[in-house]
């Protein structure tokens, strides 16, 4: 069963958005996608919230991996070690917060409809 992983985190006092963009662009996003276990890597920036201020986090990394204990043993190995040891000169390592998930699956034939609930009309 696959695992949905959501970690997100605010950047270092003084690291740009740009910074942190190119970064991404090209240590992290060249290296983690190719990592055993990894499904999808997505990184987002946060651009604002419902109270039109600015977000609470600044980026949140959209992830998919084969098994969430198995890609945190991953992130320890070798091919991980230059995102792992270049992105703490970037983020607010107190303000990151990791979590992962299943997706809840309705328990429906493909392609099918559930019967639509009656809603008393005659």
């Amino acid at each position: 069963a696959m695992h949905k992983m959501y970690v997100m985190y605010n950047l270092k006092p003084g690291v740009t958005m740009e910074q942190y963009r190119l970064w991404s662009k090209e240590i992290d996003q060249r290296i983690t996608p190719g990592q055993p276990g990894m499904i999808r890597f997505e990184i987002y920036e946060m651009l604002g919230s419902e109270t039109g201020g600015e977000p609470f986090l600044q980026i949140v990394e959209d992830i998919e991996v084969e098994d969430f204990d198995a890609w945190m043993e991953t992130t320890r190995q070798e091919g991980m070690a230059y995102v792992e040891s270049t992105l703490p000169s970037l983020i607010d390592e107190s303000s990151r917060k990791i979590m992962y998930g299943k997706r809840i699956v309705a328990d429906l034939p493909n392609g099918s409809r559930p019967p639509v609930p009656s809603l008393g009309f005659k």
